[in-house]
């Protein structure tokens, strides 16, 4: 038997680099992944649909033909294989508010992989396993977030889609809430799915998700009249079991699932050591020592099932529901000690809760569409949506309290509460849908929602509300010729979007967009969107209005020069009646936002040389916040409020090509934040990172 020692080579350089590039991202258990000059696409990676179409010639070559052979690829066996993976190092320099800087971009030093990818297909379809195969990872190491998948395929057999992605999120705002609520969390999400027979008329689903999140916070804790910072450590995660089918019959297409899921939270809440004296100053109260633990477990059966299909060659139906049954348990241990708002001495303090809930849910959706002729049709949309949430917590609180004067106090106090929702809602869309060919399309419709509320609390009178709301709804799409195409919708009524209390928001939204193919190397792309919005609610009388314009262009005159570019300006202006307490006196003002953002972007990809690509990315972002003279008048007691700042963002890469298959990557960014009324918050932040790019 004669051995191919270089498809062996191969192989095992293939097993090698796989191997080693997974066994680093799971020693390093987080990663950065952000849309800059370093994600952009060099000239040879443009090129890679050529040559994967090469190499798939090559691979169904006849004998004596000599097709032309690709720049990256093999043929291994019975399959097509590319691969390529990018490994480097990042070096990172910040002045001024560095949590700022990590709340916003999160980059740090370190080694990374970059970018990792295998691609297998089989040539005959005959092969054992799989007839392909899809491995991918992104930016492993140590920054944002990260991004895992695996995908492979058997014809007739299966279809297997795995992702997980990692995220590191960090929220540290001195401005914020008294900087006494940030966070430093590693969250993860995984989704696996397997569908056998994937080419039957029965398919069968079966998947696997999990999320969660660890990690330290701050936050405050509200006990005798102050509020306290204390902090805690995060940990939840969720686990969804699926089983599923998919069933094809007749040109009907039905599809059901059942899902478990099982959800924990283990939440610690505590006070650093030492005396806290709380955020009021001025009282009696402290706190020396706190915990808490708060175990919430939960469980939920969701079934679902859908059909789609077509009762007459000119009636389309689709149906989808889904019901819903979900319970919590949460108990509460909870120990506070200090000094209560009467300057007792707090001797031992003990909180037992427990609580309950329940909700039920069914939402049932259906579209039934007619063609009343070849270029006009009309549908029916229709969603109805129920559940009731109930449940009750139980409360006992005992502590032994030393006056200034006299024998300690021993207080005992428990409660129950009792709660429940119960809420039903219907959504209606009528839309007549015309056309033209391929150059006028339009459409026009009305959606009406009714819904009723009802809050019911032991021993108090139930709550009830019914909103109604109606929405007019049209647009239309014309292209007078195959490089133009000009888009508006409009939306106005009214939107349904609280419980109780508050009426519905009237709004009227409009929108026009166009693209212009102005030669096949240049297009155009600009939109404009109107939103105006008021709630009609007594006391409260908040309108918003917001104005948005945007303008874009793609230039690409040649192989070597690729260049995007845009603007994009927003106005927005916000008031609303305000009611506050000073010394205990009603006060009444109003509140007042402005916004006027310009954003600025643009892309450039420049073949130098041949072997040599240069790569500019440029961002700026300035929000000029309240103009300098205010329209209206303002009394005393209205407040202007505003975010006034600038971000300036430039990027630039070089990127040598020293062979088809090794490539040398040198990028530099740059992070300018300023805040005109908050300089605290300001920072700069220099980006050097190195790679190299290996294709296989």
């Amino acid at each position: 038997m004669r051995v191919n020692t270089q498809n062996i080579k191969s192989w095992l350089r293939l097993i090698f680099t796989g191997a080693a590039t997974i066994a680093f991202v799971f020693i390093n258990s987080s990663l950065a992944f952000a849309q800059s000059v370093e994600k952009t696409e060099t000239s040879q990676q443009a090129k890679q649909p050529e040559n994967a179409l090469e190499l798939a010639r090559a691979a169904v070559a006849k004998p004596g033909e000599k097709p032309k052979a690709p720049e990256t690829g093999k043929i291994l066996g019975d399959y097509s294989v590319t691969s390529s993976m990018e490994v480097g190092y990042r070096f990172e320099n910040t002045r001024g508010n560095r949590e700022k800087y990590l709340s916003d971009v999160n980059v740090r030093d370190g080694l990374r992989v970059f970018d990792y990818s295998l691609d297998m297909r089989s040539i005959s379809g005959q092969s054992l396993l799989f007839d392909a195969l899809r491995a991918d990872v992104a930016n492993a190491g140590g920054d944002q977030s990260q991004y895992f998948s695996l995908r492979a395929d058997k014809t007739r057999v299966y279809k297997f889609d795995g992702t997980v992605r990692q995220f590191n999120f960090f929220r540290v705002l001195p401005t914020f809430a008294l900087n006494e609520h940030n966070f430093d969390l590693r969250q993860q999400v995984s989704d696996f799915n397997l569908k056998l027979f994937p080419q039957r008329p029965v398919r069968i689903n079966l998947a696997y998700g999990r999320s969660m999140a660890k990690g330290p916070f701050s936050t405050t804790y509200d006990i005798e009249r102050d509020e306290f910072p204390i902090t805690g450590t995060m940990r939840w995660e969720a686990n969804d079991y699926r089983l599923g089918a998919d069933v094809t019959y007749h040109r009907w297409d039905f599809f059901v699932e059942q899902m478990y899921r099982n959800f924990r939270n283990d939440t610690e809440y505590s006070q650093p050591p030492g005396t806290n004296i709380g955020n009021q100053t001025t009282n009696f109260t402290t706190l020396t020592f706190f915990d808490r633990d708060s175990p919430a477990r939960s469980r939920a059966l969701v079934t679902r099932g859908s059909l789609r299909g077509n009762l007459t060659s000119r009636v389309h139906l689709a149906l989808r529901a889904l019901h819903g049954d979900e319970k919590l348990d949460v108990t509460q241990f909870e120990t506070p000690l200090g000094i209560d708002f009467n300057n007792r001495n707090v001797l031992s303090r003990s909180i037992v809760a427990t609580g309950r809930a329940k909700r039920p849910s069914n939402t049932v959706d259906a579209v039934l569409t007619y063609d009343i002729a070849e270029h006009v049709s009309v549908s029916e949309s229709f969603r109805y949506t129920a559940y009731r949430v109930g449940g009750d917590v139980t409360s006992l609180d005992q502590s032994v309290r030393r006056p200034a004067t006299g024998p300690p106090q021993t207080l005992s106090t428990s409660a129950f509460d009792d709660h429940q929702i119960d809420l039903a809602s219907i959504w209606n869309t009528v839309q007549i849908q015309f056309s033209l060919g391929p150059k006028f399309s339009a459409n026009a419709g009305w959606r009406a929602t009714h819904r009723d509320v009802t809050l019911r609390e032991f021993g108090s009178e139930d709550e009830t509300e019914t909103q109604n709301t109606n929405t007019f709804i049209s647009g239309l799409r014309f292209r007078p010729t195959k490089r133009a195409n000009f888009f508006f919708d409009v939306e106005s009524g009214s939107s349904d979007n609280a419980f109780v209390r508050i009426n519905p928001l009237d709004f009227r939204r409009f929108r026009v967009r166009t693209n212009v193919q102005a030669t096949d190397k240049l297009s155009f792309n600009a939109t404009f969107v109107a939103t105006d919005r008021a709630n009609p609610t007594r006391f409260v009388e908040n309108d918003s209005d917001l104005r948005s314009v945007s303008l874009a262009a793609f230039w690409q005159p040649n192989a070597r020069l690729w260049l995007t570019g845009g603007y994009e300006y927003e106005h927005l202006f916000s008031t609303a009646d305000i009611a506050f307490f000073i010394s205990n006196v009603l006060n009444q003002g109003r509140s007042r936002y402005y916004a006027r953002l310009n954003f600025v972007f643009t892309d450039v990809r420049l073949a130098l040389t041949k072997r040599l690509d240069m790569l500019l990315v440029y961002r700026y972002v300035q929000d000029r916040g309240a103009p300098s003279q205010l329209s209206g008048a303002t009394g005393p007691n209205d407040f202007i409020t505003t975010y006034p700042l600038k971000r300036h963002n430039p990027e630039v890469r070089l990127a040598y090509r020293f062979s088809n298959h090794f490539t040398g990557n040198l990028s530099y960014r740059h992070y300018s934040y300023n805040e005109r009324d908050r300089a605290i918050e300001d920072y700069r932040s220099n980006i050097l990172t190195t790679s190299v790019r290996w294709t296989f």
